[in-house]
This record gives structure tokens, C-alpha cells and sequence, in this order.
């Protein structure tokens, strides 16, 4: 099997790089659609990350429940998150998420790459296809619409 090309997608944001990636790691559970992008999608599902290096990222669903989605590789403020991904799959299969926040005129530029779609074998072609759709809606218009209208 050829590597799959990762998924690449940036916004531009009227914010400083610390205030965009203090939006997506600490603020992540205030513009999550966890209704449609969780496993319980539930309006109860609240999806986090811990805020350092070896911390989790997961949902916890209505009933208390822990579900690890991934775990944090690299935690620097203001500048990149890169953490292993794999919501309702064993660890082994994991593919990797990582954001950077750079300075732009105006703003910062977040990128979000998501790639390893090795890992999920034959199914990574389906999978990827999928994604792309899904970090559109989860990274292009709900964190940057929260980022850019504030708390909601």
C-alpha cells in the first residue's frame, strides 16, 4: 500500500497565536459539535484535552464515561498540539493530528495536518475521505467560527 497524502487545512484568524491555540486546546470543549462529532453525540458529551505533553484527548460521555480518543504528543502554547488519534479504535491503529499557529498579517494562520493513515490498513482510504469532510466542519467552521465570534 502507498502512503496516503495527510489531510492539510488552515484558517486565518483575527487573533494572536496564543489566543488561537488557547481557543483549541483549553477552550476545546465550548465549540466541539460533539452532537455530531463524538461517539455518544450527545448535548451531555463533553470533549477535552489535557493541557500537556503525554495528557489524553477524549469525550466523556453523559453517564461519566471516559473514552480516549488519542494522546497528546507535543504541547507548546501559542505555537503547536500534536497528538495520536484513534476515537472508537484500539491504540494500535492510531493516526496523528497536529496544529500549528504561525503570525500572519492580521492574525495567525492555525493548520491542522492529520496523516499515519497507514495504520487503519485497507479501510484508511474511506477513513481519510471521511476526515476531510469531518475537519471541515470540526476545524473550518466550528473552531474558527468560535475563535472568531468569541465564547458562544
Amino acid at each position: 500500500m502507498s502512503a496516503i497524502e495527510p489531510i492539510v487545512l488552515s484558517v486565518d484568524l483575527p487573533v494572536t497565536p496564543g489566543r488561537a491555540f488557547e481557543c483549541f486546546a483549553p477552550l476545546l470543549p465550548a465549540w466541539w459539535p460533539s452532537l455530531t462529532h463524538s461517539l455518544s453525540r450527545t448535548e451531555r458529551t463533553v470533549v477535552r484535552i489535557d493541557c500537556e505533553a503525554a495528557g489524553a484527548i477524549g469525550e466523556e460521555d453523559a453517564e461519566g464515561r471516559w473514552h480516549r480518543w488519542g494522546e497528546v504528543e507535543a504541547f507548546e502554547p501559542g505555537r503547536r498540539l500534536r497528538f495520536t488519534w484513534h476515537p472508537g479504535r484500539e491504540a494500535d491503529s492510531a493516526q496523528w493530528v497536529e496544529v500549528v499557529f504561525e503570525v500572519r498579517p492580521g492574525g495567525t494562520r492555525a493548520t491542522l495536518t492529520h496523516g499515519g493513515w497507514d495504520a487503519l490498513g485497507e479501510i484508511a482510504p474511506i477513513l481519510r475521505r471521511e476526515y476531510a469532510s469531518a475537519w471541515r466542519q470540526v476545524f473550518g467552521e466550528a473552531y474558527a467560527g468560535f475563535v472568531r465570534g468569541g465564547p458562544q
